[in-house]
């Protein structure tokens, strides 16, 4: 009987995937535990494995395409057996041809001379004017299907466009790359943002970081950096600016009363925002670490959409880029999100002398629609008083 590949499910928010690449092809011999495909769900890769050992007889789904939880993307048959009646009629008619030559001996393949492609391929390459003799069979012992010929008549129409324009190397979006594209135009077309900053005082921050150093590294067993810091002393800002922590939605202004941090990760294939929820109610050490695991999970393509929902405010951190100021887009449907410049040492006057202190510059992107201007300027006035002065909110 044959086995349904189905669209898995990772996390309890996922509904639907993106199949990236196809691993296998129609056609292929597969194992159990082989990697079928790759999809694609909030900016994160996942693969998809063989459930059953057999022939990857049908592939519904081609890259691409989304598919719901649970749908069935491919079916795994065994040599000989019929393929589900499913796609169009044309489609189980080639399907069915080409399991039919699985079945068959390798013999057939050594005494026949004769090209091997299936009626409709035959067909389809004498209207567009194709050789078979080069093109490339995804079938059994390189039998020519109809999805071949298209292939081939595809990477011919690449060359001939190729040939019309400048050299140089392209990069074919990837389906993380699209969605990035798609959430931050959507954010700049979508939201009136505004933006305000400060220059604030570091000195204290690093003296807390030395502090809490050796606690939360006895505590939670990772080095305590200065955005744990920063989100935990930008939280209490939030306790007591709760505006900052809405979202606009169609009906009106929604407030969220926990808080749910998003912490910017830039990883090699974009950008993602994995999530510290209920940050709160959170130790400084509990933030570090789930940081920590936060990251790593990013880093090896572990993150689930669960670990990428619900953020109700955003900090991207770019000091260790040197950065010393930016400004960041909206982590949509968030109203506001922090940038965090690095820390650089810079003449300022205190009591009428110059002096070399410590400076981190920290720039609010907010929505106007629903953050006035001055509502955001006392925002960043506490935030800077607790950067300046975090013990009191630390400790």
């Amino acid at each position: 009987m044959a086995t349904s590949v189905l669209m898995p499910k990772f996390g309890l928010t996922m509904t639907e995937g993106k199949i990236v690449e196809w691993r296998k092809k129609q056609g292929d011999e597969v194992k159990k535990g082989d990697i079928l495909f790759i999809f694609e769900t909030e900016k994160v890769t996942y693969e998809a494995e063989a459930t059953e050992s057999g022939i990857l007889g049908k592939i519904l789904m081609r890259a691409d395409e989304t598919a719901s939880v649970g749908a069935i993307v491919a079916y795994i048959i065994q040599p000989g057996e019929k393929i589900p009646e499913v796609g169009p009629p044309e489609a189980i008619a080639e399907a069915r041809e080409g399991i039919t030559a699985m079945g068959r001996t390798s013999v057939v393949h050594q005494h026949r001379t004769r090209l091997k492609a299936t009626p409709k391929a035959r067909k389809l390459a004498k209207k567009y004017n194709i050789d078979l003799k080069l093109v490339r069979g995804s079938g059994l012992g390189g039998r020519i299907h109809r999805i071949d010929v298209e292939r081939a008549k595809e990477e011919r129409e690449k060359g001939l466009a190729a040939l019309a324009t400048p050299a140089g190397k392209l990069v074919k979006f990837t389906g993380m790359r699209k969605i990035i594209a798609q959430k931050m135009l959507q954010s700049k077309t979508q939201a009136a943002q505004a933006y305000m900053g400060h220059a604030v005082d570091a000195s204290k921050i690093l003296e807390s970081r030395k502090i809490w150093l050796p606690i939360v590294e006895r505590e939670a067993g990772v080095r305590l950096t200065i955005t744990d810091l920063m989100m935990k002393i930008t939280t209490a800002a939030i306790e007591i600016h709760p505006i900052m922590n809405t979202q606009w939605t169609d009906e009106g202004i929604l407030w969220i009363e926990d808080i749910h941090m998003g912490m910017a990760l830039a990883l090699d294939e974009g950008l993602i925002v994995p999530v510290i929820w209920n940050i709160n109610h959170k130790k400084l050490s509990e933030v570090a670490k789930m940081r920590v695991e936060l990251v790593q999970k990013g880093r090896n393509g572990q993150l689930t959409p669960d670990d990428m929902k619900g953020s109700t405010f955003t900090l991207s951190a770019m000091g260790m880029y040197g950065l010393e100021e930016f400004l960041a887009i909206i982590n949509q449907p968030e109203s506001a999100i922090l940038g965090v410049g690095a820390i650089i040492d810079k003449p300022v006057v205190v009591n009428k002398e110059i002096i070399i202190r410590p400076i981190m510059k920290i720039t609010l992107s907010y929505d106007h629609r629903v953050i006035d201007g001055a509502k955001a300027g006392q925002f960043m006035m506490t935030l800077k008083e607790f950067i300046e002065n975090p013990i009191s909110i630390l400790a």
